[in-house]
């Protein structure tokens, strides 16, 4: 008999939950790649990311589910103190529980306005309760 232990974590569909952010800088065109494949996007985001002059905007793109009125929330920091953090929301109204690609887009301005963003966080709430909840690393 063989057996088979790990550690880890498993979500279930049953709650609210995210699964994957995938956060992409914005040329003037507003494409995250310069190409078709995850080498080519892989590439041009680094090429963006190590040339902020590049940059026209970011685009979080948030894979989640979730069953009856929610809310997706994005809240960004940036590098410049005083400023209070930026927050986008769409709310959404779903049946049956299923995954989601939902993006949030931030435009150039807005993007500009934080000099540069530091930190992240995306979250699902229905009414007061937050319900999960995915963090950047400085967040």
């Amino acid at each position: 008999m063989i057996a088979f232990s790990g550690c880890g974590t498993l979500k279930t569909l049953t709650s609210p939950g995210i699964v994957k952010v995938l956060p992409h800088y914005l040329d003037a065109s507003g494409n995250h790649s310069d190409g078709p494949t995850l080498l080519h996007r892989d590439v041009y985001q680094r090429k963006l990311r190590t040339n902020p002059g590049l940059v026209h905007g970011v685009r979080y793109d948030v894979n989640w589910y979730a069953q009856g009125e929610v809310t997706l929330r994005l809240e960004l920091r940036g590098s410049k103190a005083n400023l209070k953090p930026i927050k986008r929301e769409q709310k959404f109204s779903q049946g049956l529980v299923r995954t989601r690609w939902t993006s949030i887009l931030i435009d150039g301005k807005t993007y500009r306005s934080l000099e540069q963003p530091e930190a992240w966080r995306i979250s699902i709430w229905r009414g007061e309760e937050m319900l999960d909840e995915q963090v950047s690393f400085l967040w």
